[in-house]
């Protein structure tokens, strides 16, 4: 259960609805619904192993390298899907930090996931520097 989120400036507009148009509007409803299930402390399924071998209805995942710590929030309704990185402070406390949208149904290979968590972890360093992220190797962790 998350309890608490905090977001990063270009997130939280993101998740307030600052879109320019009514798709927009409603992909970012759709993407603050979903971060409103896990600060509700609703069950939401998470996989803890590689983000390219998860079942779809996958809503937060570890992203690799894994001694990262970095997490990865799906919102994939409607398409394109939008994928929020960040890192969890403590068990019951998430920090988004970055986003994307993801166009291709294919996928992301390797080197992407990494650019991916590499941007994260560079925003984590600019408010957080002494702090290092949560880890674990299991959901309850």
């Amino acid at each position: 259960m998350i309890c608490a989120l905090y977001a990063a400036p270009a997130v939280h507009r993101l998740i307030t609805g600052s879109g320019e148009d009514k798709e927009d509007e409603i992909r970012c409803g759709r993407l603050r619904a979903d971060f409103d299930r896990l600060v509700e402390g609703r069950v939401i399924p998470v996989v803890l192993n590689s983000p390219c071998a998860q079942p779809g209805d996958t809503c937060m995942s570890r992203l690799d390298p894994a001694e990262d710590e970095t997490r990865e929030m799906r919102s994939r309704a409607p398409r394109p899907a939008i994928r929020v990185s960040g890192r969890l402070v403590d068990r019951d406390c998430f920090v988004a930090l970055s986003w994307r949208l993801r166009k291709d149904p294919g996928g992301l290979d390797w080197k992407e996931f990494r650019q991916e968590v590499r941007r994260c972890l560079a925003a984590w360093r600019q408010p957080l520097p002494p702090y290092d992220a949560r880890k674990g190797n299991t959901v309850d962790e």
